[in-house]
């Protein structure tokens, strides 16, 4: 038998005793800062800014906003000038890609079944992709990845907040993607032309309506789960009116054209037009047609494709349709809260207003300036990104 010596032995209990000690130590220590943090987030904070956009799109001047949980907790205007960070710069809410590819191109398509409810986009996103930091600092705070639309029914879209640290999902069933146009036609399989497609969709819709078809569809017929209809053209566009009006819908149409008679058609209707992404390279008569639906009060909301077309294609895609005739305010509701009804979390995002999710964007200046810069974006009131270097130039407190 071993007998450890009572000096060694006596070294040794000391040993043991430190390490006990700084165990307990650091444990106490980790305890006090996890009481601390949860302290914190009990604690308001205020965000003094010098311009904000207000929900209508307007630039609204000076404001303190309080944030608590993270929400929005209260904005009040004030007549005093801001004061300290962010003193210089706009706040507005997080911009949405409505047709966005952030963590999923070339995930989400399915080309074997022209008709595939069950399909979900939410399984085709890479929360670990690098496209996340690229959205953030661009200011996008949330997406809506769809499957691709080469299917009469492609299945649902997913809308994601673009903080992959948490992976937030607003909502991973809708709207429910459907298609026309040759993205559809297929020479192995049906449909094979604009005849059939439509052939094809009132033979599901008469099912549905009898509550026969796939469930997702029985819901979107009745009301139950929004649409999202992708339209080429102009005659397609009045197709997809006429064979909705027997169903509830559509909820939305993505339409990218010059078709500007389009707008006493979709006029009085309660359908919103995605439109983009735009580039410098897109006709002028395309880049007016967000201009001249809005002005026939047709909502209108912005997709950008992050990444594929671009970090800042929101954007573009927003200054390029004030450009051609849209209002600043109608233009700052597509990117915004008119993106989050047709993603359909309006009652989360897309708006500065008490009781919605703090997340918001600071820049230097109105967003659709394209010199202006994204100084510092937020996610449920925590800061996920921040330009040192240009919150340094613009005078504000990092």
């Amino acid at each position: 038998m071993n007998h450890r010596h009572p000096r060694h032995a006596h070294r040794f209990s000391i040993r043991r005793s430190r390490h006990f000690g700084f165990v307990l130590a650091a444990v106490f220590t980790l305890a006090l800062s996890a009481v601390a943090s949860r302290a914190l987030a009990q604690q308001p904070s205020t965000i003094l800014v010098g311009r904000y956009v207000a929900p209508d799109g307007t630039l609204k001047p000076s404001a303190n906003i309080e944030l608590r949980d993270g929400k929005f907790a209260s904005i009040k205007m004030t007549d005093e000038p801001a004061t300290g960070a962010y003193a210089h710069a706009v706040v507005c809410p997080g911009l949405i890609d409505l047709r966005s590819n952030i963590g999923s191109y070339g995930q989400t398509n399915e080309s074997k079944n022209a008709i595939d409810p069950s399909v979900n986009a939410i399984d085709g996103i890479d929360w670990h992709h690098r496209d996340f930091k690229t959205a953030l600092s661009a200011g996008v705070t949330a997406a809506m990845i769809s499957p691709s639309p080469h299917n009469l029914v492609s299945g649902v879209a997913a809308v994601i907040k673009t903080d992959p640290s948490r992976a937030v999902v607003l909502r991973a069933d809708g709207p429910l993607v459907l298609s026309l146009g040759p993205q559809v036609w297929r020479y192995d399989r049906s449909p094979t032309s604009r005849t059939g497609s439509l052939a094809m969709l009132r033979d599901l819709f008469d099912t549905a309506r009898r509550g026969q078809a796939h469930p997702r569809l029985n819901a979107m017929v009745k009301g139950g789960l929004t649409s999202l209809v992708y339209c080429d053209d102009a005659m397609d566009v009045s197709a997809v009116l006429r064979l909705f009006d027997t169903v509830a819908g559509p909820d939305a149409i993505v339409h990218t054209g010059g078709e500007h008679d389009l707008a006493n058609e979709l006029s009085g209707r309660a359908t919103t037009v995605v439109v983009g992404p735009y580039g410098l390279d897109t006709p002028p008569r395309e880049l007016a047609l967000a201009g001249t639906l809005s002005n026939k009060e047709v909502p209108v909301a912005f997709a950008g494709q992050v990444p594929v077309r671009g970090r800042d294609s929101v954007r573009l895609t927003a200054a390029l349709a004030v450009r051609y005739g849209m209002a600043p305010e109608a233009a700052r509701r597509g990117m915004t809260i008119t993106a989050a009804k047709v993603a359909g979390v309006v009652d989360r995002i897309g708006s500065i207003e008490t009781g919605k999710d703090a997340d918001f964007v600071i820049f230097s200046d109105d967003p659709l300036r394209l010199d202006a810069k994204v100084l510092a974006v937020y996610i449920g009131g925590t800061r996920v990104y921040a330009d040192h270097a240009a919150l340094r130039a613009a005078g504000d407190v990092d």
